[in-house]
């Protein structure tokens, strides 16, 4: 016969456990993604934050990979993502209130006709743009 161990037992070895991973999602509130392709004859450079408001935690790992690749014209491209605490300081501009109020992005190393136009994709997304006087 196997002995199990008591129930309080497993209890304290599943808080325990997240103990130890609770401290890591909460330092992964924010994920940044980075890129610098050539696409066509044009270089774009992809330096965008992403900060979680409302997703599980998993779900927000999920919905950063996802965004970190992209297709052009039949090619993919892929951005490097990192988890943090927090985004950079300065971005050009914010979109307040993404993916149904789920999530705040934040923008940098944009031209200004690629700031523009992700002023316009956010408000048409619902979101709330700002950006620096």
């Amino acid at each position: 016969m196997i002995a199990t161990p008591p129930v309080s037992c497993a209890l304290a070895g599943a808080a325990l456990l997240m103990g130890l991973i609770a401290p890591v999602f909460a330092q992964e509130k924010t994920c940044l993604l980075e890129g610098d392709f050539k696409i066509g004859t044009q270089r774009v450079l992809i330096s965008d934050c992403a900060e979680n408001r409302t997703m599980p935690p998993a779900d927000f790992r999920e919905a950063c990979k996802g965004m970190s690749e992209f297709e052009l014209a039949g090619q993919t491209y892929k951005a490097t993502v990192r988890f943090s605490a927090t985004c950079p300081p300065a971005p050009q501009g914010t979109c307040e209130g993404i993916f149904g109020g789920a999530m705040n992005a934040r923008y940098y190393k944009r031209d200004a006709k690629l700031l523009e136009d992700t002023r316009k994709s956010c408000l048409a997304q619902g979101g709330k743009w700002s950006s620096p006087r």
